[in-house]
């Protein structure tokens, strides 16, 4: 695992965000057990999240429910080494003394006495009496929310039974569960929070699915689960086919492929299942068949297979995008650089991907080929076309083009054009065409105290503040006074200008400028 791959399964705006939570610190726990990592990530409120270390995928209490920034945050906190690793606790108690494990138990029951539930569960007769016990206590479950709307407590509560009675839950009852929660949806409310607008009870269907997997199957049970997938109309059981792709539940469902490649209806997550349960060869072969998948997800997944073969497919179909993506994961500079110089030659469109092109930068900058400049040129065409303005200043500056640079004054600044970025550029400017560089300083100062934020009012007196290099004293003073009669009303900007020492004081009809 590593940051390139959490970028593929998340993409670039989720794992930028989870990537600036991670930094702030707001993973709160991180554990890991087996091949999953519990933890908790602090966001509007404190999140629990699930991440699968085979797959990468997350779940999450978020609104987002499903492969989340929180998911990105928890992965690259376990990247880090910063985790409780369960696994190696769970080896040092199977070889702990039988009082020590009680004084466990015991503290443990003291701190959550319905623990002693969970126990006396495990230790329940099996057969019969557990089976009738389990059925009883889910339609009950099931009845209570017919008519009524089921919350979050209800879909947690439910499956918590379900993982617990799971083994002794036979086809039948699965069925009935599934059929319920797909012909009630409207009745409960679909598992649907309307207020803040998100979903939850997936884990009530993986659960379900588990319990599914472990069952002695039969080509009738998947006709009787694609009718029923039919008949739902609200995707209710996407959570329980997406399971049947998990490495746990893969190879249990392998002979039954066909059905499974139905049910899916998704070349990528189907070929995802048969990686998962070891028919490489019906992978690969729909890896280089199958028009459905993109560039990215076909490569992604060959990898999984055969690394040499992914890539002597990808350098066969031009997937320039990915083996340069690739490549500066690996930090093979000399082949992202050789890549990227092919795919300018080929003239290859490449995927429209900031961090490929960062990539490419810096790949560039390391190696410092002969053909440097024409390399650096196209780069910024493709950034420039994309509105990659932060990368094409970059460019400009390494190159110490004018006429490159002198094209941006006029980009207002987003996501892609950052204020540093802008700002740097405008003093850059400043050192050889102060005239133009001062009335590109004067409009960016106006569109950030427009925006009457907090970050926009600094990066505003940034601008301000190098303007004052260019003005004489009494130029600057006229400009300042300008300023603060078009928005003395922003308490907040002049409170910052106070922070450098600037004050502004109105006597009369006349402002006093002290700095």
């Amino acid at each position: 695992m590593n940051e390139l791959k959490i970028k593929r399964i998340y993409g670039d705006d989720v794992f930028q965000r989870g990537k600036a939570y991670f930094k702030e610190g707001r993973v709160l726990t991180a554990i890991r057990l087996e091949n999953m990592v519990f933890g908790e990530v602090a966001g509007t409120e404190k999140y629990v999240t699930h991440v699968r270390l085979d797959s990468l995928s997350s779940t999450c209490t978020c609104p987002v429910r499903w492969n989340c920034k929180h998911g990105v945050a928890l992965l690259l906190q376990f990247l880090s080494g910063n985790y409780v690793d369960g696994n190696k606790i769970m080896h040092d108690l199977e070889s702990a003394e039988r009082f020590e494990l009680l004084k466990i138990l015991k503290s443990l029951i003291d701190g959550d006495p319905t623990l002693l539930l969970s126990i006396q569960q495990t230790r329940m007769e099996q057969g019969t009496e557990l089976r009738t016990s389990a059925e009883k206590q889910i339609k009950g479950m099931l009845q209570a929310i017919k008519n009524g709307y089921a919350d979050e407590n209800f879909a947690k509560a439910l499956a918590k039974v379900i993982k617990t009675y799971g083994e002794h839950l036979d086809k039948d009852l699965i069925f009935y569960i599934l059929e319920f929660l797909v012909k009630n949806c409207e009745g409960y409310g679909y598992f649907y929070n309307d207020y803040y607008d998100y979903y939850f009870g997936e884990e009530i269907f993986q659960n379900l699915c588990d319990a599914f997997a472990e069952k002695s199957l039969e080509e009738s049970d998947f006709k009787r689960l694609r009718n029923l997938v039919e008949e739902d109309e609200y995707s209710m059981l996407d959570p329980f086919l997406v399971e049947m792709v998990t490495p746990e539940n893969a190879p249990k469902l392998a002979k039954f492929s066909d059905h499974v490649r139905e049910l899916l209806g998704n070349d990528s997550l189907y070929v995802e299942f048969l990686i998962n349960a070891g028919k490489m060869e019906e992978a690969r072969r729909i890896l280089r068949k199958s028009r459905a998948l993109n560039e990215g997800e076909r490569f992604d997944l060959y990898l999984r297979i055969d690394e040499k073969e992914a890539l002597e497919l990808a350098r066969e179909r031009r997937y320039y995008s990915s083996l340069i993506w690739y490549y500066y994961g690996m930090n093979e500079h000399e082949d992202v650089v050789t890549t990227f110089r092919n795919a300018l030659r080929e003239k290859v469109k490449l995927k429209p991907w900031p961090e490929l092109y960062e990539g490419v930068l810096a790949s560039i900058m390391i190696c410092k080929p002969e053909d440097s400049e024409e390399l650096l040129r196209g780069l910024f065409d493709i950034c420039y076309l994309f509105k990659y303005y932060s990368l094409c200043a970059d460019i400009g500056f390494e190159l110490k083009d004018l006429e490159m640079l002198d094209r941006l004054l006029d980009k207002k600044i987003d996501y892609w054009f950052k204020p540093d970025h802008k700002l740097k550029l405008l003093r850059y400017l400043s050192i050889l065409e102060p005239e133009k560089a001062k009335e590109g300083l004067r409009t960016f100062a106006e569109e950030l105290i427009n925006e009457k934020e907090d970050s926009a009012y600094g990066s505003a007196i940034e601008c301000i503040l190098a303007l004052k290099e260019l003005m004489s004293r009494e130029e600057w003073v006229e400009y300042l006074k300008g300023l603060y009669k078009r928005h003395h009303r922003k308490d907040k900007l002049w409170g910052k200008f106070r922070d450098k020492g600037i004050k502004v004081k109105k006597e009369g009809d006349n402002l006093i400028i002290s700095f």
